[in-house]
Order: C-alpha cells, then structure tokens, then sequence
C-alpha cells in the first residue's frame, strides 16, 4: 500500500511544481513587460512570486531562460489556436473573422506576456531570436493562405495578400498598448469591431452588404421613373406633369431610401 501512497505524492510534488513554474514564468511576464527585461533582476521576479532566490533557481538558470521560456508561452499559445481554427476548413471569410477574434482575445489575456514578445526580442541569443522570427513568418503565412484562397474564390478583394495580413495583424497587435481589461471594451466588441472595419476594405463584397440593397433598388426605381417621363407624348402634357409629380412624392414615401 505504501507505493501508492508515495506514487500520489510524488504526482502531487509534481504538479505544484508545475504552479509554481507557471507562476515564475508569468511573474517574469509582468517585470519584463512593466520596466524592461535589462531592468528587471532575478530578485525581483522571485520577491514577486514570493520564493528565495535559491528556490527560483530550481526551476530556472538564468534570466535569459525565463524571457524564452516567455516567448515560448506566447507562441504556443497562438499559435494553437490559429492552427485549429485553420483545421476547421471553412469558408476564408469566416475563417479571416475567426482569426481577429482569437488574435483579440489572445491579446486581451495575455497582455503581459505581449508586451514582452512585441519588444524585447533583442534580449534574446541570436539563435533564439532568429527561431521567434521564423516563427512569426510561419505564422504570417498560415494567414496568408487564407487570404490567398479568399482571393480565388471572389471572396476577398485581390490585393497584395502579405499587405492584408499586416494590415489585419497591426490592428489586431496594437491592442498590447492601449487595451485595459477593466475598461469599457470587451475583447468581444473589439473584434466585432475590427471586423466590421477591415471587412469594408478586404472582401469584394463585405458581409451584411445587404443592407444597402433597398436603397439601391429605390434609386433605380427613380431613374426608370424619370427617364420614361422625360419622353412623354405629344398630346396631354399637363395629365403627364401631374403623374410625374405623383410618381415621384411616391418614390420619395419614408421607407423607400
């Protein structure tokens, strides 16, 4: 009996470890991104976490680990993300929506940790550094595709796709500077947002264009109205001059445009 019992404490050692892994990581998160990688010593993460200095290095060997291991969160996490909603094969549109919305809500979530990825890469090894950017690009690509196929199919305008994809991005990513998770803007209405803007400009038809549709209809009505009146007969002119008044106080009814 007493295996098991050594089995579920060691289970448990483990998994506390794993907290307090966590932690350390996130509490390096929150230095970096609040004075700066340079600024920020191993004392101040582990006074933050609430560990020795002794105790901190158990887990990691230096500062320079923790910024990686940071990055590291960050990509995982998008990365994962993008790539299921990808899996999904639906249409690009809704495929484009779905990508605002989880790079928004990402970015809302994980603010610390975005912070950090968005500008101090430079802390990095140069090899560590030159595997985020290849990162970075997959990522970018992945989109790319989707914007590609969109292309194809009619559905998004044919623009340079790469431009798309930034364009896209840089609204999304600049929420690490002004976003507040106590304000006003959930992350929800911030990317209904950015996608009822970006779509305007990236789809050949935007979603929900319909809405356009009755006014362009009673505009037609109007010139069809005008230019069958604009040739009457020879004969009856004034019965002509009052159905065209008619015709067009009926065009111009509340409702109609």
């Amino acid at each position: 009996m007493s295996r098991p019992r050594d089995g579920g404490r060691r289970t448990g050692r483990k998994a506390v470890a794993r907290l307090v892994e966590e932690e350390i990581v996130r509490a390096a998160a929150v230095c970096f991104g609040g004075v700066g990688y340079h600024a920020t010593t191993l004392e101040t993460i582990a006074a933050r976490v609430g560990v020795s200095k002794v105790t901190l290095y158990r887990y990691v060997s230096s500062k320079e680990e923790l910024l990686w291991r940071v990055f590291e969160r960050t990509i995982e996490a998008f990365h994962g993300g993008l790539e299921a909603i990808v899996r999904q094969g639906l249409p690009p549109d809704e495929t484009l929506r779905r990508i605002v919305h989880h790079q928004v809500r990402m970015l809302a979530t994980h603010l610390p940790f975005l912070a950090v990825f968005f500008s101090e890469e430079s802390g990095l090894p140069a090899q560590l550094a030159q595997r985020v950017a290849r990162t970075k690009r997959q990522y970018d690509r992945t989109i790319e595709g989707v914007v590609r196929r969109g292309i194809r199919q009619g559905i998004v305008r044919d623009v340079h796709p790469i431009l798309l994809v930034f364009a896209i991005l840089g609204a999304c990513n600049w929420l690490y500077k002004w976003y507040r998770p106590d304000g006003p803007l959930t992350p929800d209405r911030i990317a209904d947002a950015f996608v009822a803007l970006l779509e305007r400009g990236y789809l050949s038809q935007p979603h929900g264009g319909d809405a356009v549709a009755p006014v362009l209809r009673a505009i037609e009505r109007r010139l069809a109205t005008l230019e069958r009146l604009a040739r009457p007969p020879a004969t009856g002119q004034a019965r002509v001059g009052r159905e065209a008044r008619r015709s067009v106080r009926r065009e111009q009814q509340p409702g109609e445009g």
